[in-house]
């Protein structure tokens, strides 16, 4: 099997992460960094060459795929200079943070025929592969309608947390509920069509925008989520609930990422499902690279996939649509 090299574009907290993902995957084989800031540059990266232009890094070490692991906001620049070697994209996610930029970049990369992919890595956790299987096998009937719940007290000027967010427009929405509209997407196997929703940032908020997010949405297979996400909960502990009431019983997650259960309409017992152990934020990505390496492979669906995450981006273009209106904002497919 073909061992793929890449070179690692963003240096920051995430980018430190992959760059631990990349050693360790057998498949791919690390030969560049590249950051704009010099500074960046830690002991972990001494071995591997360091570049600060992306060009520089690409035309000395040949790389077969690029992660970018940089902030949303010049996608385009980087993509260009992608796109002159012929080379498909990993990206972090949010793509962007506008829908039209969004746009833009994905008929772009389109046009030049390569892929693609969009970091979403709660797609590939145990909880969420459990909670697919468990509707298709029809544990507890159709689903109808849910409850997501995520409240948090996110400290922003942690070392390890990039610190962009704290100063861009919806940061909530752009940042974490695009990780959570799209798992919404993902196991409900439907798109979002109608979202209400009401944006709002509370007086102890050490974020410049709205950090908390109200919202109805209305999926296309006619399940209602009840959503409720923030980032500046005034409590240090996480609240996580994601419910789903089917037309037999429930199926629900207690915790972010574990204590998965279901039960039937008439028992009083919920019944826990267990799940994979797994070394969070690492194995999770792992399986999202492979999967991107096998749509390498495969040279097929890269319109189809470069084009997802517009989907989920829609979902939060139509939040924040609906919170300046107060209106229901419908997607249109």
């Amino acid at each position: 099997m073909k061992t793929y090299k890449v070179v690692l574009v963003g240096y920051g907290p995430r980018g430190k992460n992959w760059s631990r993902i990349l050693k360790k995957n057998k498949n791919v084989k690390l030969v560049a960094i590249c950051d704009i800031n010099l500074k960046t540059k830690n002991k972990d990266s001494k071995k591997i060459p360091f570049y600060l232009k992306i060009e520089n890094a690409i035309f000395e070490n040949n790389p077969d795929f690029i992660v970018l692991s940089t902030p949303p906001a010049s996608r385009m620049k980087d993509l260009k200079v992608c796109a002159k070697y012929k080379l498909p994209v990993l990206v972090e996610k949010p793509l962007a943070v506008n829908i039209n930029e969004a746009k833009k970049l994905v008929r772009f990369m389109n046009r030049n025929k390569l892929l693609m992919m969009v970091g979403l890595n709660f797609r590939y956790l145990p909880s969420t592969i459990e909670k697919i299987k468990l509707i298709k096998l029809n544990k507890v009937g159709k689903p109808n309608f849910a409850r997501f719940v995520y409240e948090r007290w996110r400290d922003g000027k942690l070392m390890r947390l990039n610190k962009y967010p704290l100063l861009m427009d919806q940061p909530m929405l752009w940042e974490q509920s695009i990780h959570h509209f799209d798992l919404i997407r993902y196991v409900y196997n439907s798109e979002i069509k109608s979202v209400y929703a009401t944006t709002s940032n509370p007086p102890w908020s050490m974020y410049k925008d709205d950090t908390n997010v109200n919202a109805i949405l209305e999926l296309k297979n006619k399940i209602i989520i009840n959503y409720v996400g923030n980032w500046q909960s005034n409590s240090k502990s996480l609240n996580f609930e994601w419910r789903t009431d089917c037309e037999n019983g429930i199926i629900i997650q207690k915790k972010q990422f574990e204590d998965l259960y279901y039960r039937h309409f008439k028992s009083k017992v919920e019944k826990k499902i267990k799940l994979k152990k797994i070394k969070m934020w690492f194995d999770d990505a792992n399986l999202l690279l492979n999967d991107f390496l096998d749509s390498l492979r495969k040279k097929k669906d890269i319109y189809k996939i470069n084009s997802d995450h517009l989907k989920s981006l829609a979902v939060v273009d139509a939040c924040i649509k609906s919170s300046k209106t107060g209106k229901k904002v419908r997607i249109l497919s």
